[in-house]
This record gives C-alpha cells, structure tokens and sequence, in this order.
C-alpha cells in the first residue's frame, strides 16, 4: 500500500487505506507524535487487539509489514498520552485529516503520483519518502533535498523533472536541478558554452581543484550539490531554470 504522508509540527503520519478505504494510522508514526518510547508497549497497553493490524506499506527500505491502527486506537493511543502535543494532534486529525480525507472518500493521495502505473508509483513514492528523510538530515538545506529527489524520480522513471515540479507541492525555497548539459538542451549550447558563459557572467569560477564553484551572485541561481561516482566525490553545480533567461540576455 502507498502511504499518504501528512505533516504534524515537522512530524510525518503516515496513513494507509485498506481494501474498503478505511484509514489506518501507521502506530509508529504516531507513537512518536505522542512520546511513547515503545510503540509495541504502548499498543498492547492501550488499544484494543480488533483496531491494531498489520499492513504492507512502501518505505525507504521497500515494502515492509507494520503495525497501523484504525480512528478507535487513535483516540485510544491519543487518551493514552500525556504530553501536550496529544491535544493538539487530536484537533489536527479531526479538524484538518479527517475532513481531508473523507472529502475525497477515501485516503488514497490525490496528487499526480496515484495516475502512474502501479510499479511506477512505488518507486516514486519510495523516492519520496527517502528525500523527506534527508531533507530532516541537519545541515541539509530542502532545496537540495528536494533537487536530488526529483533527479532520482527522472533517473529512475524517465519522467521529466518539469512534469514533477508541477504534479508535487511548491518547495519553500526554489528548486536548482539542472545541469549544464540539460541547460544547453534548453538554449541549444553545449555544457561546455554554458559553463563559459555561466563564468563569464561571474555566476561560477575554477577553484585549486579545477572544479567549477559558485560565487556570490551565483548562489541566486544555483546550488552545489554533494556527490561520489566511481570512487570520487566532490560537488556538482544545478541550476534553476531561471538563469537560462539571463543567459539568453547576453548571447
């Protein structure tokens, strides 16, 4: 089953449909919303055995069988808790999920990523929850987590990234996931003439490694983003897309 990610003050929930689209929490998720240390402890102390069961679900490490809970051991985990984040959680799932959710009749996601096929949808979907896991990663910037994710949902389903940018929420910040190879099939140049003209409009510069490197002005338009092919790492340059009109300007 592909899970529906909600977001509860930076927390992910993710919620299943079964076969007769009755929604079902992942326990986990909301164990840690609610500050049980011990998922397993707190379901066998609160719920009741009939509102617990198993579900296959995709995550980051593949399918995988866990512990999801209908609304009655929701409520019954949330009565259960004593921090105050509990009361809170149950106004947003009642005031906000659960509205959502039987607006449609269903929980299955309403966004583009449900009219893919099935084998596709999976791996977009595990692609999904892998970049949400590193946009949390310390340090990480979400633009860059965000990037990286839509170029491994290109790499792995063959869909265009503009076709992604559109079918998923807006970021927070802009998005930069082109390289000079894909902006020269834009302006019709090749890396090599866009990398030159990237430099010479003070965008970029070759550092002591001869690897290309944002300058000041630069960093409007692109970020470096980390990578290791073959046994060596450095850091490769995106861009957004809006540097192809300033490139254009000065041809």
């Amino acid at each position: 089953m592909i899970p529906t990610l909600y977001e509860f003050e930076s927390q992910s929930v993710r919620v299943v449909a079964d076969d007769t689209g009755a929604p079902w929490f992942n326990a986990k998720d909301v164990c840690n919303v609610l500050g049980f240390g011990n998922a397993r402890q707190a379901l066998d102390t609160h719920v009741d055995a009939e509102d617990v069961q198993k579900l296959d679900t995709l995550t980051p490490g593949g399918r995988q069988r866990q512990n999801h809970i209908n609304e009655s051991g929701l409520y019954a985990l949330i009565l259960g808790s004593i921090k105050p984040e509990a009361k809170r959680f149950k106004r947003w799932v009642t005031t906000e999920v659960l509205p959502a959710i039987r607006q449609t009749g269903s929980y299955a996601a309403t966004n583009a990523v449900t009219a893919l096929p099935m084998p596709t949808q999976d791996k977009v979907s595990a692609l999904l929850l892998i970049g949400e896991a590193v946009a949390k990663v310390p340090g990480v910037r979400s633009g860059i987590a965000m990037a990286a994710t839509l170029t491994a949902i290109h790499e792995n389903t063959g869909i265009t990234l503009e076709a992604l940018r559109k079918a998923l929420p807006a970021a927070n910040e802009p998005i930069s996931a082109l390289n000079p190879t894909q902006l020269g099939e834009r302006l019709g140049w090749s890396a090599r003439a866009v990398n030159s003209r990237l430099r010479d409009q003070g965008l970029q510069f070759r550092n002591e490694r001869d690897e290309w490197q944002l300058t000041e002005a630069g960093c409007a338009y692109g970020e470096a983003h980390p990578y290791s092919r073959n046994g060596h790492s450095g850091y490769q340059i995106l861009w957004r897309a809006e540097v192809t009109d300033l490139l254009k300007e000065v041809a």
